[in-house]
């Protein structure tokens, strides 16, 4: 771990840029390119950065045909930067459009030949922590740097940690992580709050004595034994019934818990990790949850940013999944610029789904091409081309649905079916469910998933 201006992954700090003891950072990112070569530089707020073939010293040199051997530059403009194009033969493009000169912004896309270039802004506070990737949270970008500098800061301290972030962001393997660096002997137990029946949810949690109710036949450790002398994840911790909330909080504060239809409290050495959704300090002032337990779960408060803030890191995290999963596909320049143009409301999870479907559609060809991403992240790349898309399976539409919807309706899962070409399994795993939970789902709304079964395509 390191502090904001010692060298990691190419992060640093302009001199002039520590203003009350904050530190901001600037950088262009190249983040694919035809030659391979993926790296950072630091605009230092005076002098410009060229880019081309032949750039020279402190340029960005990128080996490409389709790159002037000076082709464009990042350049101070008043009290921000722009870029200019250097009278380059193909031309430059920025968001999407072409241009000969525009003012850049944080997560700015820069398209130069066969290169994409992300531009960055961003201010982190003082004197951050920052840490380098790890196999669990990978991005280069300075705001995953500056949470796994936090997680690593927290990490061994007996903290409660609650997590917040958008849908998809990765929060458990936020939580994954935060285990895997406190040192904790124990397993990481991880459970859906909103999954449990309320019925159910004192039993899950904190066991039950044989005939503590009917069905009750033998006796059950529940969630905090199980994660004795290690860490249990609450995933929506807010949708925890009402009445569960005051038992939870006593176990966080005693370090016991109490199975159901027990006389006896046992003790338990468990870190909590939280994370929700919803935003909990709203919630408690509607009165929805209590606010000794919230202050008790936030203890430390991480915020994992959304993918769309962290544009620099799209392209990394695709490649290493394409790598997990398709080893030998490789991305175009046109599909790398199109990923990240897109905004990615679902974030991380969406992003795998999009890979998901391109992979399918690319497989024989070894290189995604983009025509074959969905549609939504296509088109507006395909447009400035003047490329017209033909109609594709609608499987192969982006999802556009609420994972965290506690009932999906029948047009969702229909939705959901179609991308996931009729897998309940993969249905499953989008809504964070037991497969038997979506059957009852499809059983209740009628709906056979064997119509929603497609074929790969070539």
């Amino acid at each position: 771990m390191t502090s904001a201006g010692d060298d990691l992954e190419a992060t640093t700090t302009s001199p002039g840029d520590r203003r009350a003891g904050r530190v901001r950072i600037r950088q262009v990112a190249v983040v694919h390119s035809a030659d391979g070569t993926t790296t950072r530089l630091t605009l230092t707020g005076v002098a410009p950065i060229v880019i081309g073939r032949e750039p020279g010293v402190g340029g960005v040199a990128l080996i490409d045909r389709e790159i002037s051997r000076k082709h464009a530059a990042i350049e101070p403009d008043g009290g921000g930067w722009r870029v200019v194009d250097l009278g380059s033969r193909n031309g430059i493009v920025v968001d999407g459009v072409p241009t000969v000169a525009a003012a850049l912004r944080h997560g700015s896309v820069i398209r130069v030949g066969g290169a994409v270039l992300v531009f960055v802004d961003q201010e982190l506070g003082r004197s951050p922590l920052l840490a380098a990737e790890s196999e669990l949270l990978r991005g280069a970008s300075p705001t995953m740097q500056l949470l796994r500098g936090e997680l690593a800061q927290v990490a061994r301290r007996p903290l409660a940690v609650l997590i917040g972030g958008e849908s998809g962001v990765g929060k458990e393997r936020v939580a994954r992580e935060l285990h895997r660096l406190s040192g904790r002997s124990g397993a990481l137990v991880a459970v859906n709050c909103a999954a449990i029946a309320p019925e159910l949810a004192e039993s899950e949690l904190f066991g039950h004595v044989a005939g503590a109710f009917t069905g009750a036949s033998v006796r059950r450790d529940g969630l905090f034994a199980a994660a004795d002398r290690g860490t249990l994840f609450l995933d929506e911790v807010g949708e925890l019934p009402p009445a569960l909330q005051p038992k939870l909080l006593r176990a966080l504060a005693d370090g016991e818990v109490r199975a159901v239809g027990a006389s006896d409290a046992r003790h338990v050495d468990v870190r909590v990790i939280a994370a929700s959704l919803r935003d909990l300090a709203a919630a408690v002032e509607r009165g929805e949850f209590r606010g000794d337990l919230h202050a008790r779960l936030a203890g430390w408060h991480l915020n994992v940013p959304p993918l769309r803030d962290r544009r620099d890191d799209i392209l990394r995290l695709a490649t290493a999944w394409l790598a997990e999963r398709h080893r030998g596909l490789s991305l175009s320049a046109a599909a790398a610029e199109a990923l990240c143009l897109f905004s990615w409301p679902y974030n991380v999870r969406q992003l795998e789904q999009v890979l998901g479907v391109a992979a399918v559609r690319a497989e024989s060809a070894g290189v995604i091409a983009v025509d074959h991403l969905p549609p939504a992240v296509a088109e507006p790349l395909l447009s400035r081309l003047g490329v017209t898309l033909p109609p594709v399976d609608a499987a192969a539409l982006v999802l556009d649905v609420d994972p965290t919807q506690p009932q999906p309706s029948a047009h969702d899962l229909e939705q959901a079916l179609r991308h996931f070409g009729g897998s309940v399994a993969e249905v499953a795993i989008f809504y964070n469910r037991d497969r038997r939970q979506v059957y009852r789902w499809l059983k209740r709304h009628g709906i056979d998933p064997d119509r929603f079964r497609i074929t790969p395509m070539p």
